[in-house]
């Protein structure tokens, strides 16, 4: 499946804050918040994203981090839990994973763990409009 950058960010902006209610300040928060779109505008590092979690089974969370120079830690607990909720709404809500593995090693940034997911019915190819 092909799916739009803006798309995505569409989805994000009309469904996030009711689904993860607690995060609901989130969106328009500042550099953090700025940060999870920008990387949702590149199609590239978003197909790397999923790539690194679909075969790497590495945490979308810890993709994100470790490609955005600019996010300087200690995050604080509020933070680490907004950004975990910004990725899972991604896979979950906008790209139809089903299913997570929780808890898994991130260590970077001071963000310890995160979540995996698996079990989507198609493959997913994130594109930037022309």
């Amino acid at each position: 499946m092909k799916i739009s950058s803006s798309s995505i960010i569409s989805k994000i902006n009309s469904d996030f804050t009711s689904v993860y209610r607690p995060q609901s300040n989130f969106p328009g928060s500042g550099t953090l918040w700025n940060e999870c779109i920008n990387t949702i505008n590149d199609a590239k590092l978003m197909n790397h994203i999923i790539f690194c979690n679909d075969v790497m089974k590495i945490p979308p969370v810890k993709t994100f981090l470790m490609a955005n120079d600019s996010l300087v830690p200690p995050f604080s607990n509020e933070k680490k839990k907004a950004i975990g909720a910004f990725w899972g709404f991604v896979f979950k809500f906008v790209f139809g994973y089903m299913q997570q593995k929780d808890d898994v090693p991130v260590n970077t940034k001071s963000v310890k763990k995160a979540a995996c997911f698996y079990d989507v019915v198609q493959s997913i190819e994130v594109e930037n409009e022309q």
